[in-house]
């Protein structure tokens, strides 16, 4: 980066002494997290001055890197709430350089759902997509999982059912796998149960990670970093899961 950009995007990030709306303890655990240890705690200094002192000493990847995730914490926790339009016309120019600096992205092939008798279940895979294009990556775990929840009542009501538990993806998988006789069989290929048994901890996994870290739940500091190959991870597992399950809903329909 030129040193006419870093000292702009410091700028932003500093306001005297401050940075964004983090408390020190919180400014700590988003950094360690980022690059590895604690700024502040480190420097001994206040958050906006541990930043520059920081970025003096690192490397440019390292910086860009750190730069990305606060960019990525003030589009999603202080850009809404913004009111000082120079403000965030310097967000946006921030932006502008960091993307600059970006290396070029590895293509990485994502099943899609082509067909589905639920079209909002198309449009959540393309909206997950999205997301991931854009950047909102929390957004992007949040549409995953309800792209597995809309697939499970869509399977349950096919049987006449009624889903005992919208909102929860663990207990409408639960219901679902008698329905459809999912259920472990000890006369079947023992990798297939081997394949089935690994789907039940991906559901746990991705209604967890929703749970305590996607876009509709204010979990605060609690809240994970989650990078673009976290992202795509989620919602790779979440559309093959729901291409399965739409799947064993048609066998169904034609026995």
């Amino acid at each position: 980066m030129e040193s006419g950009e870093k000292a702009f995007c410091l700028r932003f990030f500093n306001t005297s002494g401050y940075v964004f709306d983090f408390s020190n303890n919180r400014f700590d655990d988003f950094t360690e997290k980022v690059v590895g240890f604690p700024i502040q705690a480190k420097y001994g200094l206040s958050k906006g001055a541990s930043l520059e002192q920081f970025v003096h000493d690192s490397d440019d990847n390292v910086n860009l890197k750190l730069f990305s995730e606060l960019l990525n914490y003030f589009e999603l926790n202080c850009l809404d709430n913004e009111e000082d339009d120079e403000r965030i016309k310097r967000f946006h120019k921030c932006k502008t350089i960091i993307e600059k600096y970006r290396s070029p992205s590895v293509e990485i092939s994502i099943p899609s759902i082509k067909e589905s008798p639920n079209k909002y279940i198309l449009d959540l895979s393309k909206q997950a997509l999205k997301c991931i294009d854009d950047g909102d990556y929390y957004s992007a775990v949040t549409k995953s999982r309800t792209m597995i929840e809309e697939a499970l009542c869509l399977a349950i009501e096919q049987q006449g059912c009624v889903p005992l538990e919208k909102g929860d993806v663990v207990q409408l998988y639960a219901q679902f796998k008698p329905l459809y006789n999912m259920h472990s069989d000890k006369t079947m290929d023992k990798r297939i149960n081997n394949l089935l048994s690994g789907i039940n901890k991906i559901i746990e996994s991705i209604s967890e990670m929703r749970n305590k870290n996607s876009d509709s739940h204010g979990v605060g500091s609690k809240r994970i970093i989650i990078k673009k190959h976290h992202a795509l991870l989620f919602v790779n597992s979440a559309m093959t899961i729901t291409n399965f399950i739409l799947a064993v809903v048609e066998n169904k329909k034609t026995k």
